[in-house]
């Protein structure tokens, strides 16, 4: 029998362990509320953890297609099929887990349809290997809200990070470098002389615009910054290479932003939108002066951030219990307002507000209620199953796949970014297609080994697992498959990969003091999650300050927890 939690009420209770719901949790817990945190597995991070590798490929092989729900996700099945040949309406999802459907890339091919790469030599991965990112890649501005999240709690000493070394852009069948500052515009002898005046003279507006008070300068109108960002680039007269460098390896547009086929206005870019990223771009390259570009990622894997949350969360008094399974909520019997939960063993536990991951789907309230006679309270069951709580985007979907190779995409670079922009690859793809390196300066992998984490954004997986597959011939030889390219011998070879196609859902938390968190999406980076994060925060706490800043005391930190890692301070 489970131990009852006491105290059993609370200002706060917060379900899952997901990287924004660790980040409200420590937020809350710092503004000196009560808050007690739950998970029902028995690891940190949901969506946005890490799995080991050999879990991943023991999934792969999984001769019924599920992951085992006692270790990964207890409410969570991720199918594992073969990519279809039917048209997309035909392709069954679990709407919950927000995974569509798994399959390798490869020929070779199990009895249950889904497929890894053929693996010649190479044994699958051992423990050797470190954790591989279910919602990758994602990575940190050295100067974005992230890191600043981190500062403010004094969350520095609970997780370090790997600087990533250089960007590419991928233009004529080969890698061409991404600048990260002025200074980097001169010394890179790819450009043209013409080129460098080009980016010179636009990186200069963009410093003009970041020190401007009101956030306009001379060049630049009110209007001209409501306009979509690529008529801003065309009027600067800037090359088209120029512009797909700055577009979607600077300012990270996810989407095709030609005008003539991005028809929805959600999909494109606005000027005032892409000049605040090359903003933080520029401010990012120079934020850590031993870091070589603005982009940071997190060793060990991204799971190590959620740990650093909940840690901070902890400290500032938050409960935090793991494997506590939650049966329904409970909700004032007249009022219909939410006042807690209760938990498998069917202790009832209040709070005033609640936080939720995307897994809890609350059904109609009317047809699965149970009734306290005493209390005044119904029970009603969350589903997950349902999608009563969460709307899903059918336009809105990301591709991920994970790879492993024989040696680095560019010789002495260990963590690396690579950006595909659209219509680049073989298949002129309209999608844009980003591809993270690893090494073993990540502790990802060992020595010897790399791990190559791909995404796209899409509106159906065929055209996903198209992009992602004409970004892996581009960049390793596989065995198993005939490369694009007939030069294969300078070329990294494809040890192990595996594609999965998930689903985005949009909360929906129209219901009184309950606010639901989102899932990992398709950008690069993490302002996006903090500032959906933020907004459930004021919805709960409009009075309150988001993330105040923590005084720790000097003692409380260990020696040694604040050196330099990769040459980045552990922040």
């Amino acid at each position: 029998m489970e131990e009852r939690i006491e105290p059993s009420t609370y200002d706060v209770i917060v379900l899952g362990t997901g990287l924004p719901e660790s980040v409200l949790a420590a937020s809350i817990a710092a503004c000196g509320k009560s808050v007690l945190h739950l998970d029902c597995t028995g690891f940190y991070g949901a969506h946005w953890t890490s799995l080991s590798f050999p879990q991943i490929s023991s999934f792969a092989s999984s001769s019924n297609g599920h992951l085992p729900c006692s270790e990964y996700f207890p409410h969570h099945q991720i199918l594992s099929t073969r990519m279809p040949s039917a048209p997309d309406d035909s392709v069954e999802s679990d709407g919950n887990s927000g995974f569509q459907q798994v399959h390798g890339l490869a020929q070779q091919q199990h009895p249950d349809g889904g497929s890894v790469a053929d693996p010649g030599s190479f044994s699958p991965p051992n423990r050797s290997f470190g954790n591989g990112a279910l919602a990758g890649p994602k990575l940190a501005f050295c100067a974005g809200p992230l890191i600043d999240s981190l500062l403010r709690l004094q969350a520095e000493h609970h997780v370090k990070f790997t600087a990533v070394e250089s960007s590419y852009i991928w233009r004529d069948h080969v890698l061409a470098a991404v600048p990260a500052s002025r200074a980097e515009i001169f010394q890179d002898r790819s450009l043209s002389l013409p080129d460098k005046r080009f980016l010179m003279r636009f990186f200069k507006l963009v410093t003009d615009y970041a020190e401007s008070p009101n956030g306009t300068v001379a060049e630049l109108s009110t209007s001209d910054l409501e306009r979509p960002f690529v008529e801003i680039l065309q009027r600067q007269n800037l090359p088209p290479h120029i512009r797909d460098i700055i577009l979607y390896a600077i300012a990270l547009a996810d989407q095709d932003q030609d005008q003539e086929q991005a028809s929805d206005a959600r999909r494109v870019l606005r000027a005032k939108e892409g000049f605040a990223t090359l903003a933080l771009y520029l401010a990012s390259g120079s934020r850590f002066p031993t870091a070589p570009g603005p982009f940071l990622y997190p060793m060990y894997g991204q799971g190590d951030l959620t740990q650093a949350f909940c840690r901070c969360a902890a400290v500032c008094g938050a409960l935090q219990i793991l494997r506590m399974q939650v049966s329904g909520f409970l909700i004032d019997k007249e009022t219909k307002e939410y006042k807690g939960i209760e938990t498998a063993s069917g202790q009832h536990l209040y709070s005033g507000k609640l936080i939720t991951s995307p897994s809890f789907c609350l059904r109609s309230v009317s047809s699965t209620s149970t009734e306290d006679r005493d209390n005044g309270e119904e029970t009603a069951h969350h589903s997950f199953s349902e999608s009563t709580s969460t709307t899903t985007d059918s336009a809105n979907k990301v591709a991920r796949c994970i790879c492993i190779t024989d040696q680095s995409l560019q010789p002495g670079v260990s963590t690396l970014l690579v950006i595909f922009p659209p219509r680049c690859l073989h298949i002129r793809t309209a999608l844009v297609v980003r591809a993270l390196q690893l090494g073993s300066r990540s502790e990802i992998c060992p020595d010897g080994k790399y791990v190559v984490q791909l995404s796209t954004v899409c509106s159906n997986p065929t055209a996903g697992d198209e992009a992602l597959q004409a970004a892996v011939d581009a960049l390793f030889h596989s065995e198993s498959r005939e490369s694009q390219v007939t030069d294969t011998n300078s070329k990294p070879k494809l040890l192990w990969s595996l594609c999965y196609v998930q689903t985005m859902t949009t909360p929906w938390a129209n219901w009184g003091d309950v606010g639901m968190c989102c899932m990992p999406d398709g950008t690069l980076d993490y302002r996006t999650m903090m500032a959906q994060t933020e907004t459930v925060f004021h919805k709960l706490f409009p009075e309150q300050e988001f993330l105040p800043r923590v005084v720790v005391a000097a003692n409380n930190v260990e020696d040694g927890e604040a050196d330099e890692v990769d040459g980045v301070n552990s922040i």
